[in-house]
């Protein structure tokens, strides 16, 4: 599925380079790109969101299990 049609940004390139610091600028920069007409940013910015909290929730259950260990 394209995330931007003005530069062609499908979420698996947006997947492969997204990562829980990464802010909306650099993920764009990360591309080679700038966002054109700014439709695809909100969804990016909600992308990388719902990454910071997967991997938040993600560390919290390993320190659970080493804890548990």
């Amino acid at each position: 599925m394209y995330l931007c049609i003005c530069n062609a940004i499908t979420d698996r390139q947006a997947r492969s380079h997204r990562s829980a610091s990464c802010s909306v600028a650099a993920f764009y920069r990360a591309l080679g790109v700038k966002p054109k007409c700014g439709k695809c940013v909100p969804l990016v910015r909600e992308m990388l969101d719902a990454r910071s909290t997967d991997e938040a929730a993600q560390d919290s259950c390993q320190e659970a299990c080493a804890a548990e260990a």
